[in-house]
Order: structure tokens, then C-alpha cells, then sequence
């Protein structure tokens, strides 16, 4: 039964964007089907295909070495602090061993923002971001700036997957720019997506295959979900066409690994700073709530976790979450919606919220692998803003539609792995 409820789920998330929809009638079912078989097929590929599901496995592992490699420039600066050793051996200097949060982190994305920047100098990206939109410009007849925009989110920040279509987005209709946003908050950067992969090493949670596989169906789920939200209904100055300059801003190789790591320090310190302040704030809301809960009841507990466990035990149950692990599902969805995605992983990687199955925990990975939160919508209107002032407004009254929509794509490519797991 637990394989047929993704089916009940995919019903429901598409009957809540057609709620939304504010032009029922023009709503381009081609587009939606296509999407939705691109998002099988993908999922389908990655499960069921042994060669295919093997590929993927080494990816996972090479991500897992990315940690190690990042590693060795950390030792250097962080080399002489005693961290807690994993096996218990109590504290060495940092360079031997331990996970320190902060010190992998940064120094993770840093090494992942380097690597993005050398392959941009060389084109490389360009390129693979290009082949990739043209194949789903074909398939779901897209425009290409959407497409383009939502394949590069698959590799690049949300913002920075915009910088890539800057000469249209002056010109795009608002079908587009809500596309493209919400494919921005559906996706998660390549940067981040390695960080999660060796969060869940140290959990022992192997769960790299999840993460790539949504990220991939990300870009196909948003743009369905957006085209029945918004359909279009303007004309478009990219509709069958994907182009892309493959030209880089850097002066060289140095340049560009010098550009790759400030960019990364920038990014990794906003998540430090980020973390510190939500998860502060929980606590702080937590304590209320738990006061206010033991005045009714001195053994009621009341608190965030409590309430996201309750709000969204429809939606976990509908995606086909085992009985068993879906009050903890529900937690850590409404923990990444309402908080961020860093909070709800790394309560999925520490265990403070237990998803006790398997399949369970492929499919909070793929749910809960997005930048859809009410903060990442600031981060679009600002960071876009800036790019096209003359769009802010548009921006603007689009936020929320977008991050519904991100949303809900997270939440259809997690239903259709629940099928096929």
C-alpha cells in the first residue's frame, strides 16, 4: 500500500497548484505530463537501473572525498585546536581527525565554490548547464531562459543560477521569472548538496544518491508545478531557443579559484551565522511554548517540533512515508519550510528527529532537498533585484507563489521515489 500512496500524494500536490492557479484554462497539460514522465524517467534511471544506480553510488563517494580533500587546506588553518575524536579516544588536534561543524563546513563549500569557478573560467559548466536545457527545452517545450535558468540551480546557488540568464530577465514574462524562482528554491546548490552528503557520512546515512536524484528532478517538478500556478499566457523572446555565453569573468585560473573561495567564505559564513540565529531563536520559542503547554498540562511538552509533526502528517503520509517514521517526516518538512533546510538536516543527520526506515529517509532527503524557505525568498528578491531593478516589483508579488511551488516540486519528486524505492 505504502507504493501506491505516492500516487495519492502526487493527486494531492497537484490539486493544491491547481487551487492556485490563476488561469485554469490556459494551463499547458503537455508541458505538465512531459515534466512528470522527465521526472519518472529520472527517478526511475537512478533506482531501478543498476549501471545507472551504481554511477551514482560513486558519485556519492567521490563527494564523500571532497571532505577529506577540503580537509587538508582546514588542518592547516584550524591545525593545533583538540577536537572530540568519533571513536572516542578523547581529544587530538584537529588536523588528525574529529568533525567540528563550523571547521568542515566552511571549509567544504569553499572547496566546492573553487571548483565550481575553475569549471566556469574553462566553459565547462556552460556547457553541461547548456546540453542539459536544450534536452528539457525539447522534451517539455519550455522557453530557454527557464530552462536554462532551472537546470543551472541544479549546480549553482539560487542567485547565482540567475546571473546565467541576466540579458533576458528584463524581457521575461512573469510565467518565466516565477519559473525560474521557483526552480531556484526547488533545486540545491552543488556546494550545499556535498555538505549534506557528508553530514550524512558522519550519521552513517549513505544518502548522497537521494540528494543527486533530487536535485535532477527538481528542475522538471518546478517548472509543472509553476506552469499550472502560472501558466502562460505572453510570448516569450526565448520559446525554442537556448542560448548561453560561455565567456569568463575571470582573468585566469587564479583568478578565478581566488574569486571561488571568497565567494565560498561568504556563503559559508552566512550558513554559520544563519544556524546560530535560527537555532537560537527555536530554542527560544521552544521554551515559551513548553511554559504555555505546562499550563494546561504540567506533562505537555508543547513545541515547534511538536506542532510541524502535526501540520504536516498529511502531506508525509500521502508521499508514502512508512506509518511508523511519518510524525518524524512531518517535523523535519516543517522544520526546512518554515525554519531552513540546514535546521532540518542536520536534525535528520544528528538524530534529535529519528526516521527509523530506509525508505523513510530516502524520502525526507529527496523532500527536503530544496532552498524553498520563507528566508530564501528575501535572498531571491534581493539577489535578482539586483540584477534587474527594473523587475523588483514583479519579484516581489511573486515571492510566495514561488516558494509554494518549489515546495510542492520537492514534495512530487519525493512522492515518486516513494514509488519506486
Amino acid at each position: 500500500m505504502e507504493r501506491f500512496q505516492g500516487i495519492i500524494g502526487i493527486v494531492f500536490i497537484l490539486g493544491i497548484a491547481f487551487l492556485f492557479s490563476n488561469n485554469r484554462s490556459k494551463i499547458n497539460y503537455r508541458l505538465v505530463f512531459s515534466g512528470i514522465g522527465l521526472q519518472v524517467l529520472i527517478g526511475f534511471l537512478v533506482f531501478k537501473v543498476p549501471p545507472i544506480t551504481w554511477f551514482f553510488q560513486r558519485v556519492g563517494d567521490a563527494m564523500g572525498k571532497l571532505e577529506a580533500f577540503a580537509r587538508k587546506g582546514a588542518a592547516f588553518v584550524y591545525g593545533g585546536i583538540g577536537v572530540s575524536q568519533p571513536d572516542g579516544s578523547g581529544l587530538k588536534d584537529y588536523a588528525a581527525g574529529g568533525f567540528v561543524f563550523a571547521f568542515n563546513v566552511t571549509a567544504t563549500i569553499i572547496l566546492v565554490c573553487v571548483l565550481v569557478a575553475v569549471l566556469y573560467h574553462y566553459g565547462i559548466m556552460q556547457r553541461v548547464v547548456a546540453v542539459i536545457a536544450r534536452a528539457m527545452n525539447y522534451v517539455m517545450r519550455v522557453s530557454g531562459a527557464e530552462a536554462l535558468s532551472n537546470v543551472a540551480s541544479a549546480f549553482v546557488g539560487q542567485v547565482e543560477a540567475q546571473v546565467m540568464i541576466r540579458p533576458y530577465l528584463s524581457s521575461m514574462t512573469k510565467s518565466e521569472i516565477l519559473a525560474s524562482m521557483s526552480g531556484s528554491l526547488a533545486c540545491i546548490a552543488g556546494g550545499i548538496l556535498v555538505v549534506y552528503v557528508n553530514m550524512g557520512l558522519q550519521a552513517g546515512l549513505h544518502i548522497a544518491p537521494f540528494l543527486i536524484t533530487a536535485s535532477l528532478m527538481a528542475a522538471p517538478g518546478a517548472l509543472v508545478i509553476s506552469k499550472i500556478v502560472f501558466p502562460e499566457t505572453e510570448e516569450s523572446v526565448t520559446m525554442g531557443r537556448v542560448k548561453m555565453e560561455v565567456k569568463s569573468n575571470y582573468t585566469n585560473v587564479i583568478d578565478a579559484i581566488s574569486h571561488g573561495a571568497g565567494d565560498g567564505f561568504k556563503i559559508a559564513m552566512n550558513v554559520i551565522a544563519m544556524l546560530i540565529g535560527f537555532i537560537a531563536f527555536i530554542a527560544l520559542v521552544d521554551w515559551i511554548l513548553i511554559h504555555i503547554g505546562h499550563i494546561f498540562n504540567p506533562n505537555f511538552n508543547l513545541s515547534l517540533d511538536w506542532i510541524f509533526g502535526k501540520l504536516f502528517m498529511p502531506m508525509a503520509w500521502a508521499m508514502g512515508v512508512p506509518q511508523g517514521d511519518v510524525q518524524s517526516v512531518a517535523t523535519l518538512l516543517g522544520q526546512k519550510l518554515t525554519i531552513n533546510e540546514f535546521v532540518a538536516f542536520k536534525s535528520l543527520t544528528d538524530k534529535t528527529v529519528p526516521v527509523l526506515s530506509s525508505k523513510g529517509i530516502a524520502i525526507v532527503t529527496i523532500a527536503i532537498a530544496g532552498f524553498a524557505n520563507f528566508s530564501s525568498v528575501g535572498m531571491q528578491i534581493g539577489g535578482i533585484g539586483e540584477l534587474a531593478p527594473d523587475r523588483r516589483a514583479d519579484l516581489a508579488k511573486l515571492g510566495l507563489k514561488a516558494l509554494l511551488c518549489g515546495t510542492l516540486a520537492s514534495y512530487m519528486s519525493a512522492s515518486i521515489a516513494g514509488m519506486l524505492i
